[in-house]
C-alpha cells in the first residue's frame, strides 16, 4: 500500500495521474481511484494530505478552501493540481 503522501508526490509528477483525476467526477469515484492506486487512506484523508501539500506551497483560494469546507474534494484536488 501506498502512504498517501507518496501518492500525493507521485501525482504531481505525473499527468497522466493528473489527468485521470481531472477526469473525476465525484466522491465515489475518487475513493475507486484511490483503491486501485493501491493507495491507504480514505478520500477524507487524501482531501486533507492534499490540504497540507498546498498550505506548505502557499495559500488557498477562497473556491479551493469552500471546496474543501463543502465536501468537493475532486474540485479541490482539480484546483491543487492546476485544472480547476
Amino acid at each position: 500500500m501506498k502512504k498517501i503522501e507518496e501518492f500525493i508526490k507521485e501525482i504531481q509528477g505525473s499527468a497522466e495521474l493528473q489527468a485521470v483525476l481531472n477526469a473525476i467526477k465525484d466522491k465515489e469515484a475518487l475513493a475507486t481511484f484511490l483503491k486501485e492506486q493501491n493507495v491507504d487512506g480514505t478520500v477524507e484523508q487524501f482531501a486533507e494530505a492534499v490540504k497540507a501539500v498546498a498550505g506548505a506551497e502557499g495559500e488557498l483560494s477562497d473556491e479551493a478552501a469552500e471546496n474543501v469546507a463543502g465536501g468537493d474534494f475532486v474540485g479541490f484536488v482539480k484546483w491543487l493540481f492546476g485544472h480547476g
